[in-house]
């Protein structure tokens, strides 16, 4: 099959998302036909403070990920077969997004800071004992979350939403998660269709900000044609989750992507901008002609986490024990 190249996908310019830039109508206007074909688009240009924290977050996971799996570094907030999934996962234990796959990856994942009062369902954040991991890791959380509110309110812009609309709908960031994942170089003989880096599959929430160290994530186009993402990992691709999908009435559609497993070590950072938890998603107005009824129905975002990751977790635990 043949997989067009990352300079296919459109790049926006990270300092034309501030409305203060000439650049500014045209952007939007480019973010809007992104959207409808291919789908997507990749953010570049980025500023020198998100360019060094992507460096040093480069450097923990090399760090992190190159311990041995009984290291009492990952063991202590090791999060197989616990409720709270904050924590490090190891190798085999993502969900199987298509039936019949098994992802090679593990990650460390986590959300957004504590508050001095928590809702009873808030998952603790578990920090590996290493030195400035928390601190340079926040890091990363806080550049991405910037990035990504801009982006969210250019998108709304060019759906002509309120300007602040995706913004208000997912400011609390308490369905939001920040994954580093580490897919190993993996023996060219034992590469096949089933076992996968991940499957294929839609992102759950509104929008996904995705940055890589090498190639290996593909995505697929509102063209149906296959789109290799950027290798550089000052490059951050912006991807459509369901929430957007349904908030549009299918309009524009929730990006399909997948990981193949390859020769060679990979390392990617990736945002998932959630829902806030009280917000009930439905098709706006604006995309749902008069006297017709809506393509989607209600949800929320909690409820389409769940139930998503229950199916996944069945699919990979079928395969395991296969």
């Amino acid at each position: 099959m043949n997989i067009l190249s990352s300079e296919d996908i459109p790049c926006i310019d990270v300092n034309h998302l501030q409305e203060k830039s000439p650049e500014y109508n045209d952007t939007i206007k480019k973010i809007q036909s992104s959207c409808l074909n291919p789908g997507f688009f990749c953010l570049e240009n980025l500023p020198l403070d998100t360019e060094k924290c992507i460096d040093i977050t480069t450097d923990h996971m090399e760090h992190f990920f190159s311990l041995d799996d009984k290291h009492p570094i990952k063991e202590n907030i090791n999060v197989t077969g616990r409720e709270n999934t904050y924590g490090w996962m190891p190798m085999f234990q993502e969900p199987a997004y298509e039936a019949g796959t098994i992802a090679h990856v593990e990650s460390f994942d986590f959300g957004r800071s504590a508050k001095k009062i928590e809702a009873a369902d808030f998952s603790q954040n578990q920090w590996p004992n290493i030195p400035d991991f928390k601190k340079d890791i926040r890091s990363i959380w806080n550049e991405y979350s910037s990035i990504g509110m801009l982006t969210l309110k250019a998108i709304a812009r060019s759906l002509q939403l309120p300007e602040n609309f995706l913004i208000e709908n997912c400011n609390s960031q308490d369905l939001s998660t920040m994954r580093l994942l580490n897919y190993p170089a993996i023996d060219a003989s034992i590469i096949n269709k089933n076992s996968v880096g991940i499957s294929a599959h839609t992102d759950f929430e509104c929008i996904t900000l995705i940055s890589q160290t090498t190639s290996g994530l593909e995505l697929l186009g509102t063209d149906d044609k296959w789109y290799q993402a950027s290798s550089d990992n000052k490059k951050i691709v912006v991807i459509i989750g369901k929430m957007l999908e349904v908030w549009t009435n299918g309009k524009i559609q929730a990006t399909k992507h997948r990981v193949n497993n390859r020769e060679w070590q990979r390392y990617s950072t990736v945002l998932f901008f959630g829902v806030n938890d009280e917000i009930i998603v439905e098709p706006h107005q604006k995309f749902v002609d008069k006297g017709k009824l809506a393509n989607y129905s209600a949800i929320k975002q909690r409820e389409h986490i769940n139930n998503e990751i229950s199916k996944a977790e069945k699919n990979r635990d079928t395969s395991l024990n296969g």
